[in-house]
């Protein structure tokens, strides 16, 4: 895969890691709501939900650069009844302003809770339908390695997963900043003990699913005709180091935040020492999830003209 090539993955990359990181921060928002005051949590959220939309916007700058003609693109919108990229690229912009209208409202009217619950889960929508439209596009019958159901699975899988290591980072950091500048961190503490609980199992779920994907879709390919089989060969042959470097750092980065977790809730160490483990953690699904993307894009076999 050349530069421009490479663009095309690591815009999914980013937006899905927006969309799951929003999603994420959302539910955790809406579970808070019984022991924070809307204050108090759209003050934790504010700083998190900026990255995400800065992020959406790098991942849609980023987008153009594969593109021959990146002035043109306005034109792909025209095609939206019948286009799954242009029903992406519309859900992608409808996602991008809906996170910077939450933004907006958390940090300009925080005295309205419901309209920011409101415009948050709105935004969440579009994020959902636009890793669908984005995981449907590779849906296509030339192109045996993709076109199974497992393809969009593994999209929502992978958001998830991207999306638990980011707020989990984010939410550190937004600590730390704060413990740094001397600031009272004393909510942003709280908050992470109130949360890295659940985002821990909701990892620990996300990388099995992942796993068992993997699994899931290497007996597919055994099981189909010779372009499939083709894809299998490639995968379990020539890129079997790699496929085995990524099983292992999900196994490995989802066992390891999983024990750092469960010590500070055994009291045997505090949320500023999770720096380190969720940090490295992440990285490693991060790492893991670039290299299931040029898989899946290396090993795709195409047949007939299309």
């Amino acid at each position: 895969m050349n530069i421009r090539e490479w663009t095309l993955p690591v815009y999914t990359i980013l937006m899905q890691i927006s969309v799951g990181a929003h999603f994420l921060l959302w539910v955790i928002r809406a579970r808070a709501g019984s022991r924070f005051s809307p204050v108090e949590m759209d003050k934790v959220i504010r700083n998190p939900v900026l990255v995400i939309w800065f992020t959406a916007l790098v991942a849609m700058i980023g987008s153009h650069f594969h593109l021959s003609r990146p002035f043109h693109s306005i034109f792909a919108l025209m095609n939206f009844k019948s286009s799954w990229l242009s029903r992406e690229i519309v859900f992608s912009i409808l996602f991008f302003l809906t996170t910077l209208v939450v933004w907006y409202l958390s940090r300009y009217h925080s005295n309205r809770p419901k309209l920011i619950a409101g415009v948050g889960w709105l935004g969440i929508f579009w994020g959902l339908l636009l890793v669908y439209c984005m995981a449907r596009i590779y849906l296509i019958p030339t192109q045996t390695a993709w076109n199974s159901v497992t393809v969009i699975i593994s999209f929502y899988v992978t958001t998830l997963l991207l999306g638990c290591a980011t707020i989990m980072c984010l939410l550190i950091l937004d600590m730390m900043f704060s413990e740094i500048q001397h600031m009272d961190a004393s909510l942003q503490v709280q908050f992470v003990k109130h949360s890295f609980g659940g985002l821990t199992g909701v990892m620990l779920l996300a990388a099995a699913a992942s796993l068992a994907v993997v699994f899931v879709q290497i007996a597919l390919l055994g099981q189909g005709d010779i372009t499939a089989r083709t894809s299998l060969r490639l995968l379990i042959e020539l890129y079997l180091p790699l496929l085995l470097i990524r099983l292992l750092l999900l196994v490995i980065a989802s066992l390891y935040l999983a024990f750092s977790v469960s010590q500070l809730y055994r009291n045997k160490s505090t949320p500023q020492s999770l720096m380190m483990p969720v940090y490295l953690s992440s990285m490693m699904i991060f790492v893991a999830e670039i290299v299931g993307r040029f898989l899946f894009y290396a090993t795709h076999i195409r047949t007939g003209l299309f």
